[in-house]
């Protein structure tokens, strides 16, 4: 016995000394907290990471592009984010510290898109005009940081701006190792850069020391710190007064007018220092100089092609594509691309009670009653089939209840284009909500789909991806009705003698794809019982929808009209 003791009490010993995880410091990251697909095997992990990026920038803008990794495709799209994959390579997985750079890549070229920086440029240079070839490549410059500038101030309006500043810091540690002696005109940008774009916006109203960023040396200041106040100068109009502009275009001619007001001071200042390294080599002549690389930084290590290839492969095995597939079922030659989405985004919405309470009221018309009886309980009313329990633990009782259920499982499929922004989308996401709580009290399997337009292709996402939880997208594109409608058919599962209902919630006709009687025939061929929701339309939007939809459809223009609308259009489908 004292044997058995001593061999238990050392194979506890051993398993307190068995080390599980290794802390490796410098390689912490705030990635950490939400990255758990990762992969040892370097294609894998270089797969996986691309897909997390391509999911956060889909929350940036529509606008984005397309994001992969230098290498990935010869030669590259120009709508391309092509992100540099070098410094990643080498250990797997791959440590936080260099995830959340790669995401502050991203998220600050995926906001260079979206806030249209690339048409500033092109203002700025019509309005500058014909200069010498020394005062271009300076406002280049100054141009290209400014509006880095800019990006890295919006994406510090969320929590992504945390991994824009790790972007940041990490191009001004490469970019610092090639910086002239001072005065240079890039090292005085590049401080700027890290002044106005902190994340706790108040740097750029200190003044600029020697000691600010690590820089032990006696002569900074005399260089830079008066520059440096003429270019912070803009810094609280660029926070405070640009995202009051609502046109993109609007926002990108007063960035452009703000600009040109410090230019010729700031050219006045700095007009015989060197514009960066490159600046000074060209001026020497040097034969043997690497054209193409970014100022102060250096040139990237692609991804080897079948590197590449094997990553673009794993990636689209993740995709499922009903393209094909509706194309069989349509004879149409305007059948557009449909790929299932999984990007979403939390739903937060207030629930309706008094539609809550009326949409149950009407739901509950069109349930079957069921009987149900629990046995052998504690209390209850005298089971005579349990008495023989009375002797060995008194569970004698039972308990009667009534449940209602919907024998058809219901789906809803819902309008996520352009045209349901703003409150619109608002009052669209409360009614799915609503009917999703209500009708999954009376059947489990009903379902909640949402399809919009993303880069010339029809997303369909589901947002009931877990049990309880609803989530939502962002209204965006044109509306692919007809293929959504065929897509969510093909993906239930059906039950013998269960005929499901497919519900569509739209505000409008069509108007991208292939016709809807396409969808319609599928439907009544796979015994699926399709109804139309049309909620704020225009009288034309009505007509189209009739004529599209026949008598299977119902409007409503405000939320008092929905719980009598949804009864009339169940009530009708039941005898489809």
């Amino acid at each position: 016995m004292l044997a058995g003791q001593n061999v238990q009490s050392k194979d506890v010993i051993k398993t307190k000394n068995v080390i599980k995880t290794f802390l490796i410091p410098g390689e912490e990251g705030l990635s950490e907290f939400w990255r758990r697909n990762k992969s040892p095997v370097e294609p894998l992990e270089l797969a996986h990471l691309l897909e997390s990026i391509i999911k956060i920038s889909s929350f940036i803008g529509p606008n984005v592009g397309n994001i992969v990794w230098s290498g990935m495709n010869k030669p590259a799209e120009s709508n391309d984010i092509v992100l540099n994959s070098s410094f990643l390579l080498g250990k797997y997985p791959i440590p936080g510290n260099k995830t959340d750079i790669a995401v502050g890549m991203a998220v600050h070229e995926a906001y260079l898109r979206v806030e249209w920086c690339e048409w500033v440029k092109t203002l700025a240079m019509q309005k500058m005009g014909k200069v010498a070839p020394l005062l271009l490549i300076k406002f280049k410059l100054f141009l290209e940081i400014a509006e880095r500038i800019y990006v890295d101030l919006v994406a510090n309006r969320s929590v992504l701006g945390l991994y824009a500043e790790k972007q940041r810091n990490y191009r001004f540690e490469k970019a610092a190792i090639s910086f002239d002696l001072p005065p240079s005109f890039d090292e005085l940008l590049y401080f700027w850069w890290l002044m106005a774009a902190d994340l706790s916006g108040c740097k750029h109203k200190e003044v600029f020391n020697n000691e600010m960023y690590g820089h032990f040396s006696d002569n900074l200041t005399q260089y830079y710190a008066k520059p440096l106040c003429l270019l912070n100068s803009i810094i609280p109009a660029l926070i405070e007064e640009c995202p009051k502009i609502q046109s993109v275009v609007d926002r990108c001619e007063y960035r452009t007018n703000l600009y040109f007001t410090i230019w010729e001071e700031l050219y006045n200042q700095t007009r015989f220092w060197a514009a960066s390294e490159w600046d000074l080599l060209f001026m020497i002549k040097k034969p043997d100089i690497v054209e193409g690389v970014g100022v102060a930084e250096n040139p990237e290590k692609p991804l080897i092609a079948p590197m590449g290839l094997e990553i673009r492969a794993h990636i689209k095995k993740k995709k499922i594509d009903f393209t094909d597939a509706i194309k069989v079922v349509c004879d149409d030659d305007d059948v557009v691309p449909i790929q299932v989405n999984d990007i979403v985004m939390p739903l937060k919405t207030n629930q309706d009670k008094q539609l809550l309470y009326r949409l149950q009221a009407v739901l509950k018309s069109h349930t079957e009653k069921r009987k149900s009886t629990s046995r052998g309980m504690k209390s209850g009313k005298i089971d005579t089939r349990r008495l023989y329990r009375a002797t060995l633990n008194g569970n004698v009782f039972k308990h009667k209840k009534i449940n209602y259920e919907m024998t058809n499982d219901i789906i809803l499929v819902v309008d996520a284009s352009g045209s349901m922004g703003e409150l619109k989308w608002e009052n669209i996401q409360l009614i799915y909500s609503t009917l999703y709580k209500v009708l999954s009290n009376y059947n489990k399997n009903t379902r909640v789909f949402a399809y919009n337009d993303s880069r010339g292709k029809c997303d369909l996402t589901e947002l009931t991806q877990e049990k309880g939880e609803l989530y939502t997208v962002p209204p965006r594109g044109k509306t692919a009705s007809g293929e959504a409608i065929i897509a969510t058919a093909m993906m239930l599962k059906r039950n013998k003698n269960k005929y499901p209902f497919i519900i569509h919630i739209t505000d409008g006709a069509s108007n991208w794809g292939s016709d809807v009687k396409y969808a319609i025939n599928y439907c009544r061929n796979k015994k699926i019982s399709l109804m139309t929701l049309g909620f704020g339309c225009r009288e034309d939007s009505k007509e189209a929808l009739r004529r599209e939809y026949g008598n299977q459809v119902q409007f409503i223009d405000n939320l008092e009209e929905m719980p009598a609308k949804f009864g009339s259009l169940l009530a009708h489908g039941k005898f489809m």
